[in-house]
């Protein structure tokens, strides 16, 4: 194959990883699916080569599936100039800060999973997959964090211990104290030996320590030539099939939306692929639970530059997160209360996320499936909505309490939604001027939570509004035209009538 290739141009193929995938149980292999990460390679654009005249050939030589140009390193999220505070000696004496661990609708109730077997991660693995950490840090030191083969710790260290130190800062009485203080923190790099950059190759590596029940946390974000802003790292194919094969082994993937204001469901591939629109034909489904950013404050809401769309399945506080801080990969103490972005919310979720497992593998003896995990975390049913959730489009966030309180039931068993609203009815239009008109119906109903309804106009393959509420204004109409307006009810599942 590559010789017919090398007629195209003097192309040079390498394999993209490194290292593949350590041999998994029969059981667990064909459940992840074929291993497809030996047919990844990249090739060099040659000196005067046009690169979208090269992806174009290659895509109909007939011997390439799939050919795009390799994401490159993109900034962490920005923060704020850092400002290294004295530790206090007190008993977690930062703790009264962390209002996300707090019982809902401010947080995500964690100090009622504590009081729970497991509900402190006990017996569950984790790995944070990014650029950088102080793994020395006097509220992590304890944990003797890992950095797994083939990472090197490189940039952004202050980021990297900001996240450990929201899931796993040392009950220790000092600063902070993680969503998940008892579970066992890896760290996996994006930064490989020999100074390349690989997502996906460090999704592997993280696998490799981790057993079905574990989770791994995607720090990053993606930079993508259709796209306005940061988007996730799953719509390049190489992370996407790691995600998939990872989660198809039983492992939970949390993955950060990233802070680029995209909306998903309108997020196109250079192909035309709406692959992150879950209503679309051309969907792709790799198992992630996607994380969102709202507001710290109630009535909580999404935050402008959090990336949106109903591919979110959760959100977190994205503002004012309250954890450890670092000036560089040496440091051994530091503390803030203002980390942010996707990159704050989605560990939240990520403790929420061991907790349950945690709490599952000490009362059932056995984890839920990554795929259970997501339905109960995003579940319109028991967690905490924004102030419109079908607006905002980032999901619920978790509420431990109503999740163990009324959602544990065995794994295997946790149900799935397949039944459609129903559709709206009373349709009228009040209020119309020249260019300008409101849109009125009748509440609809759903059998288990309805989350609210998107607005069609002459047959549009999307929505032009979706709401919570029973009405919409639709402005910049054009004088003296007839406009035909649908309207479809979305339930909590994404059904729509």
């Amino acid at each position: 194959a590559n010789k017919s290739l090398n007629a195209i141009a003097r192309l040079e193929f390498n394999p993209l990883f490194k290292s593949l995938p350590k041999p998994a149980p029969a059981a667990a292999a064909k459940a992840a699916g074929n291993n497809v990460f030996d047919r990844y390679y990249t090739v060099p654009v040659p000196a005067g080569a046009n690169a979208d005249t090269l992806i174009e050939q290659l895509k109909n030589s007939g011997l390439v599936d799939e050919a795009y140009l390799k994401p490159q390193p993109v900034e962490a999220p920005a923060l704020p100039a850092a400002n290294t505070t004295p530790v206090v000696s007190s008993d977690d004496s930062y703790f009264s800060q962390q209002g996300y661990a707090q019982p809902a609708p401010q947080g995500i109730n964690a100090v009622y999973a504590w009081e729970f077997e497991g509900g402190d991660g006990k017996g569950i693995k984790w790995v944070d997959v990014e650029q950088g950490w102080a793994f020395g840090h006097e509220d992590l030191a304890a944990q003797n964090v890992q950095l797994l083969p083939g990472g090197v710790s490189a940039w952004y260290h202050s980021h990297g211990t900001a996240v450990l130190g929201e899931i796993s800062a040392v009950d220790n009485a000092l600063g902070n104290l993680g969503l998940a203080s008892k579970a066992k923190p890896y760290a996996a790099s994006q930064h490989r030996v020999g100074g390349t950059y690989n997502t996906a190759e460090a999704i592997l590596e993280a696998a490799s320590v981790l057993t079905a029940g574990d989770v791994i946390l995607l720090e990053a974000q993606a930079g993508y030539p259709t796209a306005s802003g940061y988007v996730p790292v799953e719509v390049y194919p190489a992370e996407f099939d790691a995600i998939q094969y990872v989660t198809g082994l039983g492992i939970t993937v949390v993955e950060a939306a990233g802070n680029g204001s995209v909306d998903l469901d309108s997020f196109q591939t250079t192909d035309g692929k709406y692959i992150l629109n879950p209503n679309s034909p051309d969907f792709k489904d790799s198992g992630a639970i996607i994380v969102g950013a709202a507001s710290y404050s109630l009535p909580r809401y999404r935050l402008g530059f959090s990336t949106y769309g109903n591919r979110i399945d959760t959100h977190g506080w994205g503002e004012n997160v309250a954890t450890l801080d670092a000036a560089d990969g040496n440091s051994t103490t530091g503390y803030m209360s203002y980390f942010s972005g996707t990159s704050s919310a989605s560990p939240i979720v990520t403790g929420a996320a061991i907790s349950i497992q945690g709490i599952a593998k000490a009362k059932f003896g056995t984890p839920y499936s990554p795929a259970e995990i997501r339905r109960m975390l995003k579940s319109a049913q028991y967690n905490t909505p924004t102030s419109d959730a079908a607006y905002h489009k980032i999901g619920h966030m978790p509420n431990l309490r109503e999740i163990i309180n009324h959602h544990l039931v065995a794994p295997g068993t946790v149900p799935v939604d397949i039944t459609a609203p129903s559709a709206p009815t009373g349709l009228a239009a009040t209020t119309i001027q020249t260019v300008y008109a409101t849109i009125t119906w009748n509440q609809a109903t759903d059998n288990t939570s309805l989350l609210g309804y998107d607005v069609f106009i002459n047959g549009s393959a999307h929505p032009v509004a979706s709401t919570s509420n029973t009405s919409v204004s639709l402005s910049g109409l054009n004088p003296a035209t007839q406009y035909a307006i649908t309207i479809k009810t979305r339930d909590g599942a994404h059904n729509l009538s």
